[in-house]
């Protein structure tokens, strides 16, 4: 029997399992609203991505969108941000035209990590509806130089050219930039109000500051003010994985990218990670990819492996 006290259970969505399977674990995703719309249907139900962000850029048409607690509708040209676990739902027209990005939690974080505006930080954490065509003043070129940069890493996304494992993350970047300056419109500002989906996000964030030092869960959740049980309840409920697998994924993660995009030394890179012992460091790298550190940087920068994992 259902516990009454808790609302359903949201779909959880993984784009690279769920829709297509080339992309399966790769950090960004690219394709089209007619593709998704074609495949997903184009009044989308409530559901959410937990490990996440999404943008949905809608060049013409219309489209009803609720983001968390908060609905919207407008005309193109428009886009909607939707960061990792709020729920979203949306019914778009007959034939919708844009582009909607996908982009792992991981790569947002790099970007604010470190940086000393705190409002870029907190800007990633709530949803934007925000209709371009409604922008003026100096925000008016930053619309246009969304739109531009939107298509920029369509482009590169879709043509695979040589070097793109570098651009599509810089491309990223630059989109990200140009929603946190669109995003400064007030009406279009809202919090998440949902208890367990705070919870939720607050793990994401301590786990961001602290995975390299491998705290245990019971330090996780003293932090959050709940038990280890509930929180594993949340997580479980919200991402459908363990508390400790969502740790232990930022840290192969971070892992993968170190092998990428670095020419460090896997013993350094197991240090950089917390690993007092390589050798463990390798076994855990192992069991969770299936493959070792050596084997993973050797196949990825081969160009040998057929995923898009390779391209960041």
């Amino acid at each position: 029997m259902a516990n009454p006290s808790k609302p359903p259970l949201i779909p959880n969505i993984d784009i690279g399992k769920t829709y297509d399977q080339r992309y399966k674990g790769a950090d960004i995703h690219v394709d089209t609203l007619a593709n998704l719309a074609d495949f997903f249907g184009a009044d989308m139900p409530g559901h959410r991505h937990d490990r996440f962000y999404q943008i949905h850029w809608l060049k013409s048409g219309a489209v009803k969108v609720q983001l968390g607690e908060q609905s919207y509708s407008g005309s193109a040209p428009l886009f909607y941000f939707t960061p990792p676990a709020i729920p979203h739902s949306f019914q778009l027209d007959a034939q919708p035209a844009g582009l909607v990005l996908t982009v792992r939690r991981e790569v947002v974080h790099r970007l604010v990590s470190g940086n000393e505006d705190a409002a870029l930080e907190r800007r990633f954490t709530v949803p934007v509806f925000s209709e371009l065509h409604a922008v003026a003043g100096s925000l008016a070129k930053e619309a246009k130089r969304f739109e531009q940069l939107m298509e920029m890493l369509a482009e590169e996304f879709f043509e695979r050219r040589p070097g793109r494992k570098h651009t599509l993350p810089a491309l990223v970047n630059l989109v990200l930039v140009c929603v946190f300056r669109l995003s400064q419109l007030p009406a279009r500002q809202l919090e998440s109000g949902h208890e367990e989906m705070k919870i939720f996000q607050s793990f994401h964030e301590l786990i961001e500051k602290n995975y390299k030092k491998h705290w245990p869960l019971s330090e996780y959740a003293a932090a959050l003010n709940v038990s280890p049980s509930r929180l594993a309840d949340i997580c479980r409920r919200l991402s459908g994985g363990s508390s400790k697998s969502l740790v232990y994924e930022r840290q192969i993660e971070e892992a993968k990218w170190q092998l990428i995009y670095t020419a460090e030394s896997i013993n350094v890179i197991s240090d950089e990670l917390g690993f007092k012992d390589p050798a463990y460091f390798c076994r855990f790298f192992t069991k969770k990819t299936g493959s070792s550190p050596r084997e993973f940087r050797r196949r990825i920068l081969s160009g040998l492996d057929g995923s898009a994992e390779q391209d960041g």
